[in-house]
């Protein structure tokens, strides 16, 4: 049996991280997307079976880039959070409502048999807080 290709944004956080070891173990073959390969290799690495990782760098605001690994996968799995806003391009907005958008998007122009977006929980009444309403957006 072929294994299926799953597509992991925000794979070197927590969940991503449980994520692979879960997924590789299960004969999934993952492509882990991040923006600091050299940061985060080693320790995603560590976290798959041999074989069933590639790690791959780009920013997730270069739309051929992710239509190439977009096009390419069975599963696509959005695990990018970010607790405060870093600069004009890492902000709420950006990162919580218009790059699932995008991804979603894209996985439904090829067909993506199954796409995965993991917000957050308990957000549902903080309505005061930018975070909260761009995850709900989200």
């Amino acid at each position: 049996m072929k294994p299926k290709n799953c597509l992991i944004f925000g794979a070197s956080g927590l969940i991503g991280r449980h994520l692979i070891r879960k997924l590789t173990k299960n004969n999934y073959t993952v492509t882990a997307v991040t923006r600091n390969s050299h940061q985060k290799a080693y320790l995603l690495k560590t976290q798959a079976n041999a074989g069933y990782l590639n790690i791959v760098q780009i920013s997730i605001f270069d739309e051929d880039k992710l239509r190439s690994l977009i096009s390419d996968t069975d599963i696509c799995i959005n695990l990018i959070g970010i607790l405060y806003e870093k600069s004009k391009k890492s902000n709420f907005e950006n990162i919580h409502v218009n790059f699932p958008y995008l991804i979603s998007k894209i996985a439904s122009e090829y067909n993506v048999k199954q796409f995965i977006h993991v917000s957050a929980l308990g957000i549902d009444d903080a309505h005061e807080s930018a975070y909260a309403n761009s995850k709900l957006k989200g």
